[in-house]
C-alpha cells in the first residue's frame, strides 16, 4: 500500500494536483504527535453517528492507526527509491505500448524490492513498540504487549514490565533476524544483475 502511493506520487503522470493533495497527506503524520492522533481516532471512531464505529476497539483500527502513524517515513523511503530509477524506463515502456502496470510488476518493484522489504521491517519493530496513539484504541480484547507493559508499570509490578519489554525486545530480535535472513535470500535471487 505503501509504495504503490508513492508510485503513484512520483510516477503518475496528469492529475498534479491530487498528486501533490496526497504528497501533503503522506508528509501530515510526520507533523502529528502519536498522542493527538490517538485522541483523533477516538473522537472519530467514537461517535454514534459515524458508520465506521464498529472498528473501535478492535484490531482494525490499531493496524489503521499505526499504519497512518508510520506512514511518512515509509513514504518518503518507497518516493527515494523510486526517484532512484532511471524514469527513461516508463518512456521506452510507453514507446512499446506496455501497459504500465506491467513495467511496475516486471521492472519497477524488482528494482525496488530492497526498499519495499525495509519498509516492512519498519513498520513491524515500530508497531510492536508504540504506544502513544494506540494507548487509547485497544480494548478488552486487543491489547497490545507495549501497553500491556505500561499498565503493569503503573501497578507498580516493575519485574513483570521489564520482563515483557524484554519479550519485546527478543521478538523484535527474532523477527529481524528472520527477516534479514530472507532478505538475503530473495535479494540473492532477484538482484544479480546489481553485483555486475
Amino acid at each position: 500500500m505503501v509504495f504503490c502511493g508513492a508510485y503513484m506520487v512520483e510516477k503518475g503522470k496528469g492529475f498534479g494536483l491530487g498528486r501533490g493533495i496526497f504528497q501533503f497527506l503522506a508528509m501530515l503524520p510526520m507533523a502529528v504527535p502519536g498522542l493527538v492522533l490517538g485522541l483523533a481516532y477516538i473522537f472519530f471512531f467514537n461517535s454514534p453517528n459515524n458508520p465506521l464505529g464498529f472498528l473501535y476497539h478492535t484490531m482494525g483500527i490499531l493496524v489503521i492507526s499505526t499504519i497512518t502513524h508510520f506512514y511518512t517515513v515509509s513514504h518518503l523511503t518507497a518516493m527515494t527509491a523510486l526517484k532512484q530509477m532511471d524514469r527513461e524506463f516508463e518512456s521506452v515502456s510507453a514507446s512499446l505500448k506496455t501497459p504500465f502496470y506491467r513495467t511496475l510488476r516486471k521492472v519497477t518493484v524488482p528494482v525496488c524490492l530492497p526498499a519495499i522489504l525495509d519498509i516492512s521491517i519498519y513498520l513491524f519493530v515500530n508497531a510492536m513498540t508504540t504506544v502513544s496513539a494506540v494507548v487509547f484504541l485497544y480494548g478488552p480484547h486487543t491489547n497490545l504487549a507495549s501497553v500491556a507493559v505500561l499498565n503493569m508499570d503503573d501497578a507498580g509490578d516493575i519485574a513483570p514490565a521489564a520482563a515483557m519489554g524484554m519479550m519485546i525486545f527478543y521478538t523484535n530480535a527474532i523477527v529481524r533476524i528472520l527477516h534479514g535472513l530472507l532478505t538475503k535470500g530473495v535479494l540473492k535471487k532477484t538482484q544479480s544483475w546489481r553485483t555486475r
